[in-house]
């Protein structure tokens, strides 16, 4: 009987015991080892492939991710279950894909990835229903899923200077919390008319793409105050001018 009470004693310890698989690989991996587990932030380098994983899943509660001059993303990010945030920041190494783990991260709200080489967002993605700022701009995105329409929190979507991307579906009339929607610099040619139904949209940027035609229609969108419409040539560009006065509506255009 002492000996079942000194296991049941002892094995959360040693559960409890973190066990590393290997020698920290340089100062910085010591650094992390060191950190408290109740640390909110912390920073993925380049480094991160050749250290023990061990070393990052300890600090299971972090709630901030920043990527630093690294080309990817582990994983096992997916294990950080309380991570809010998911930021990159660097001007030498791009980012090429998103886990589609990323999923699994249901208590994200932000996502800040531009300025990188991302084609095109994991299904999972989609699935982040406490997502609420969305930053894919710099990208090389081609087009957009129909899924977005999941993502009902989120209120900005950031998909500027994706000069590939060809398409917007419909489906991101499905978000009412929408604020701000740039897409200035892409390959856009059509605008989705249900954008007029949008009850919370302030600002579009069309600029620099191939839209040719405006929908009136999405002037009639309640709350919206700015229309940015530059670099490019509207056949319609005088009844739009004429509606957005009347609605005391900002347009911005090359005349």
């Amino acid at each position: 009987m002492k000996v079942l009470q000194y296991l049941f004693f002892i094995f959360p310890l040693l559960i409890s015991c973190q066990q590393y698989d290997k020698q920290s690989y340089d100062k910085n991996e010591e650094t992390l080892r060191a950190f408290p587990l109740s640390a909110s932030e912390i920073i993925f380098d380049s480094l991160w492939v050749k250290r023990d994983s061990l070393t990052y899943l300890r600090l299971k509660n972090t709630r901030n991710i920043y990527l630093a001059d690294t080309d990817s993303i582990p994983i096992w990010i997916s294990n950080f279950k309380q991570l809010k945030s998911i930021t990159s920041f660097s001007e030498r190494k791009k980012i090429i894909n998103i886990p589609n783990e990323i999923g699994k991260n249901i208590n994200l709200t932000h996502i800040e990835l531009p300025h990188n080489n991302i084609t095109r967002i994991p299904p999972s993605l989609y699935n982040l229903k406490n997502l609420e700022r969305l930053n894919l701009s710099d990208n090389n995105l081609k087009n957009i899923d129909p899924e977005i329409g999941n993502l009902n929190k989120i209120k900005i979507i950031l998909l500027s200077d994706n000069q590939n991307l060809l398409n917007i579906p419909e489906e991101i009339c499905n978000l009412s919390d929408l604020v701000s929607f740039p897409i200035n610099n892409t390959s856009i040619s059509e605008l989705p008319k249900c954008l007029k139904n949008m009850q919370n949209l302030e600002r579009i940027n069309i600029s620099k793409t191939h839209v040719k035609n405006f929908p009136i229609e999405i002037l009639s969108a309640p709350k919206l105050k700015t229309v940015h419409a530059m670099g490019i040539k509207l056949n319609n560009y005088r009844e739009v001018k004429d509606v957005c006065e009347k609605k005391n509506i900002t347009f911005y255009y090359d005349e």
